[in-house]
């Protein structure tokens, strides 16, 4: 995934070409300054992952993730008003559906579930606002 803040405070969260030079280093230090900024944002994942998603990132990546969601999960919770993922929560493979809970949990922010990028668009408007609350049976798939 490549991060996308053109339209902060919303930041997409795209899918990116396995061909091209996509350079995590690059998104990671752009997700750093977004979170100096100290300004509320809203995460969109443009699609729900995949068990293949989770088999390309290496061991090494997913420590790095893990170290990264600690260290900034302070500041996650304050500033985060919340993650859409675009696609159904029903039906979701159970390595995904733990993927989802351990990212909510290290990030101490709640996901929820959009069936278009319309809808994720609305929901992310409302959580900036703060008139959306996510119950808890939408904080899972």
């Amino acid at each position: 995934m490549r991060l996308d803040a053109e339209n902060f405070p919303i930041i997409w969260m795209r899918e990116h070409d396995h061909s091209d030079d996509h350079d995590d280093d690059a998104d990671r230090k752009l997700f750093l300054e977004l979170l100096a900024r100290g300004e509320r944002f809203v995460l969109i994942a443009e699609k729900m992952p995949r068990p293949s998603d989770l088999a390309e990132t290496t061991p090494e990546g997913r420590r790095e993730h893990a170290r990264m969601f600690k260290a900034y999960k302070g500041e996650m919770a304050r500033l985060c008003a919340g993650m859409i993922l675009i696609g159904q929560a029903s039906g979701v493979a159970l390595p995904i559906r733990k993927t989802i809970e351990n990212v909510s949990s290290a990030m101490g922010i709640g996901i929820l579930f959009a069936d278009s990028e319309a809808t994720a668009m609305e929901l992310a408007r409302e959580r900036l606002e703060g008139k959306a609350d996510i119950p808890a049976k939408q904080n899972r798939p």
